[in-house]
């Protein structure tokens, strides 16, 4: 019998207009009655999830930062790792842009979002809600680091994820989350391990847990719960990773709702 539902946000809760459906709320709040806990788990900052958390109307612990950050129901930390100070120097001083002129850094400090240069394209529908600081290099080098993402051309990317790779001597973990997405966090973090350590303090086990997710910084989770569902518009990496995995709809037809309801409803 599961116990908990652990949800990605982007590209699997939310729609593809980057918010939760009525439908959604609903069958969220209708299975929390049945006793059935509800977590998120999001490359999101804290602040950004915490927003979207309340437009469900509910009041949860948050994983965020993909496993950097946990946060209890009343927003205190109970668990922070972040990028060691060699690495974060190592990837603020690499020549990214060779890759692609249209790459952009950006890097998540104490829950808030800063960026070094200004943003050459506009991945995020929902900027109104929350702004990036802009900083130079050498005050990103002074700060700690939860993680880093940079935006940009998908094949670029990918380029770009061999170097970050080798830079590191593949000591930190690399994930692409969307195709225009890459990011970059501790070698310990990922979401997998911060759901462990969240089900221990809620004393539930992992085989008692379905998630659902749709990036490559979902596959740990996915791969460590009871049940992992992986969104039909998944990126084919995960899909590929994960073979054995039940694929459902997409985010924009409420497939995580509806699979809610034929597990709990």
């Amino acid at each position: 019998m599961y116990r908990a539902v652990v949800t990605d946000l982007d590209g699997t809760l939310l729609n593809n207009e980057k918010e939760v459906s009525e439908f959604s709320k609903e069958v969220i709040n209708k299975i929390r009655e049945k006793g059935v806990k509800f977590f998120i788990a999001t490359g999101r900052s804290y602040p950004d999830t915490k927003r979207i958390m309340e437009t469900i109307g509910i009041k949860v612990p948050l994983i965020t930062s993909n496993g950097a950050r946990i946060n209890d129901e009343n927003g205190e930390t109970i668990y922070a790792n972040d990028l060691e100070k060699k690495y974060i120097r190592k990837i603020l001083e690499m020549d990214y842009k060779k890759y692609g002129e249209e790459i952009f850094l950006n890097l998540y400090s104490d829950n808030v979002w800063y960026i070094t240069e200004e943003m050459t394209m506009d991945p995020f529908k929902d900027l109104k809600y929350f702004l990036p600081h802009k900083i130079t290099v050498e005050e990103a080098k002074q700060m700690s680091v939860s993680k880093f993402f940079f935006i940009g051309d998908h094949e670029h990317l990918m380029r770009l994820e061999k170097e970050l790779f080798l830079l590191t001597d593949g000591n930190v973990n690399i994930a692409m989350v969307t195709p225009e997405c890459l990011e970059v966090f501790d070698i310990e973090v990922h979401k997998g391990n911060a759901i462990k350590i969240l089900m221990k303090k809620e004393k539930i086990k992992m085989s008692e847990v379905v998630a659902f997710g749709d990036g490559f910084n979902d596959y740990e989770m996915l791969k460590m719960v009871g049940k992992g569902y992986v969104m039909g518009n998944a990126l084919y990496q995960l899909k590929e990773a994960l073979p054995d995995n039940e694929i459902i709809g997409t985010c924009d037809s409420d497939a995580e709702a509806k699979k809610l309801i034929e597990l709990f409803l």
